[in-house]
C-alpha cells in the first residue's frame, strides 16, 4: 500500500484478509461479513471511507465483480452507504432514515445488527418461495419454529395448539373476531393497545376499562367486573404492558385466571413482550389454557417487516380460528414464513431477540437517567416508556411541543379507554441509534422544565 488515502484503510486490509481466509461460503458474503464485525468491534466508524472497489480487488487478489457484491450486500444490509461521485461509507443508522423529526411514537426493535441475517435469509430465498401460498394454518415446520420461538418468552405449547399468522395484528383480529361479536363486551386495561380499540370502534364492540395501580389492573376490580357485566372476554397484556410498561405480578395472574376459569370468560393475552423480559411470570395461558389465546410476534423482537406472527388457541377455538385467519388474509406471505422459520431453526432468531432484550435495557437506563425527575415507574424492560407529565402541560399539548422541537410522541389519547391521563408514551427502540435517542429525551427533559408557549392574544 503506497500511501493510506482512506480512513482505517491498513485496520480495513487486516480485516479483509481475515474475512477471506477464516471464514467459509461465497468470497463476497464472507467480505461483507467482516465488514460488519469490524464496525460492530469499532475497528470502523461512522464516516469512514471504504476503499475504491477496483483498488480493493487488486489488493485482495479477487474479481472486482466480487467487491461489487459485497459492498451492494453490505448497502443492502444498511452497514454501508454509497454516494455518487464520492465512495461508498460506513452507513450511520441515522442516514437510514429520511430527514425529519426523530420518530419516538411508533414502536420499533432497535437496531442491534439483524440486518445481516435478515439479508443472508433472504439471499437465500429462491423464486419458487414466492410463487405460492403458505399452507393452511402454517406448515408442520412454521409451527414448530413458533412454538420454539414462544419458548424464550417462557410459553410452552405444541406446534399443533397454534397457527402462523401475518404479525401480531392478524392474531389479535383473528382471536378477538372468533371470541366475540357485535354488541358484546371486552374487558381491558385503562391504557391499552390503539389497535385493540380500532378493532373495536370499527366492529361494533364494546370496551371497559378494568380500574388499575402502578402494578397493573387489580384483580378484585376484574372480578366484579366479571361477576357485574358478564363480558364475553378480556384482551390483556400482562408483560411489559403497552402503553405502561407494567409487568402484571403472578399473584395477580393467579387470580385473574381464576376469575376468567370462575366466569367462563374468554382471555386473550398479548405477549409480543414476553421475549423481552427475563424471568417473565408465567403466563395467562399456562394458567387458564382451555379458554386463553395467546398472541405472539417476530415484530418487536426481530423486524416487523416479515409480518409473521403465532396464535396459541383454546382447543375449543382453533377450527374457527383457523378458519378466520385465512379468510383475514391468508396467513403471511410463503416467502417471510421461510425467513422467520430458518432464523428460528439456525438460533438467529434467538440471538437477535437476545439482543434486543439486552439493548433496551441500555435505553431504558439511559431514558431514565435523563429524565430521572419525571420518570417513576419501576419496570425497566419494556421498550417504551410512560411518561408522566408536570401539571403544566396536557399531553396534547407536549406532544405538539415535542413535535415542534423535531420529536415525535404519542399523546396518552391513543391509548385511553376512557379520558387520557397526563401522559405520552415514547417508543425507546424507534431511534436510529442511542445518541439519537439521548438528543431527543434531553430535549424532551428541556422541554419538561418549561411552561407551554402562550397563544397570541386577540386584539
Amino acid at each position: 500500500m503506497a500511501e493510506n488515502r482512506y480512513n482505517h484503510y491498513i485496520v480495513t486490509m487486516t480485516f479483509w484478509t481475515k474475512a477471506l481466509d477464516a471464514k467459509t461460503g461465497p468470497a463476497y458474503q464472507r467480505l461483507a461479513d467482516g465488514l460488519h464485525e469490524a464496525i460492530t468491534r469499532g475497528e470502523l466508524i461512522i464516516g469512514d471511507q471504504l476503499p475504491p472497489q477496483r483498488e480493493l480487488a487488486y489488493e485482495l487478489g479477487v474479481s472486482t465483480g466480487t467487491i461489487t457484491r459485497a459492498y451492494d450486500l453490505a448497502t443492502r444490509r444498511g452497514d454501508v452507504t454509497a454516494v455518487t461521485g464520492k465512495g461508498s461509507f460506513v452507513a450511520s443508522p441515522a442516514s437510514r432514515t429520511k430527514d425529519g423529526p426523530v420518530n419516538l411514537r411508533v414502536n420499533l426493535p432497535a437496531d442491534v445488527g439483524q440486518g445481516v441475517d435478515l439479508a443472508a435469509a433472504l439471499a437465500r430465498r429462491t423464486a419458487a418461495d414466492f410463487l405460492s401460498y403458505i399452507p393452511f394454518g402454517g406448515a408442520e415446520s412454521d409451527r414448530a419454529a413458533g412454538a420454539s420461538y414462544m419458548r424464550l418468552g417462557g410459553v410452552t405449547v405444541t406446534p399443533d395448539d397454534l397457527i402462523v399468522t401475518a404479525g401480531g395484528q392478524h392474531a389479535l383480529t383473528t382471536a378477538l373476531m372468533v371470541a366475540t361479536k357485535p354488541g358484546d363486551l371486552i374487558l381491558c386495561e385503562p391504557a391499552t393497545f390503539a389497535g385493540f380499540l380500532d378493532f373495536a370502534r370499527l366492529t361494533d364492540r364494546r370496551v371497559l376499562a378494568v380500574p388499575a395501580d402502578k402494578d397493573g389492573i387489580k384483580p378484585a376490580a376484574f372480578e366484579t367486573l366479571c361477576a357485574k357485566h358478564k363480558p364475553a372476554a378480556a384482551f390483556l397484556t400482562p408483560t411489559a404492558q403497552n402503553p405502561t410498561g407494567t409487568t402484571l405480578s403472578l399473584q395477580r395472574r393467579k387470580a385473574i385466571a381464576k376469575s376468567a376459569i370462575k366466569h367462563g370468560l374468554t382471555l386473550i393475552e398479548d405477549g409480543l413482550y414476553d421475549p423481552l423480559v427475563p424471568l417473565v411470570p408465567p403466563s395467562l395461558q399456562s394458567l387458564a389454557p382451555e379458554q386463553t389465546f395467546y398472541v405472539a410476534s417476530l415484530s418487536k423482537t426481530v423486524a416487523p417487516g416479515l409480518r409473521v406472527g403465532y396464535l396459541i388457541c383454546p382447543d375449543a377455538y382453533r377450527e374457527a380460528a383457523n378458519d378466520m385467519q385465512h379468510l383475514l388474509g391468508m396467513g403471511p406471505p410463503k416467502a417471510m414464513a421461510d425467513i422467520a422459520t430458518a432464523l428460528i431453526e439456525s438460533g438467529s432468531a434467538e440471538k437477535m431477540t437476545r439482543a434486543q432484550a439486552t439493548e433496551i435495557a441500555a435505553r431504558q437506563k439511559l431514558a431514565r437517567k435523563t429524565l430521572r425527575r419525571w420518570v417513576v415507574q419501576e419496570d425497566a424492560y419494556a421498550p417504551h416508556l410512560w411518561l408522566p407529565l408536570p401539571e403544566q402541560w396536557t399531553s396534547d399539548t407536549f406532544t405538539a411541543a415535542a413535535e415542534a422541537d423535531a420529536v415525535l410522541v404519542s399523546p396518552a389519547g391513543h391509548f385511553a379507554v376512557e379520558s387520557p391521563t397526563n401522559h405520552v408514551r415514547l417508543a425507546l427502540g424507534a431511534a436510529p441509534d442511542r445518541a439519537m435517542l439521548e438528543e431527543s429525551l434531553q430535549k424532551l427533559s428541556a422541554l419538561l422544565e418549561k411552561n407551554p408557549a402562550r397563544a397570541s392574544r386577540s386584539v
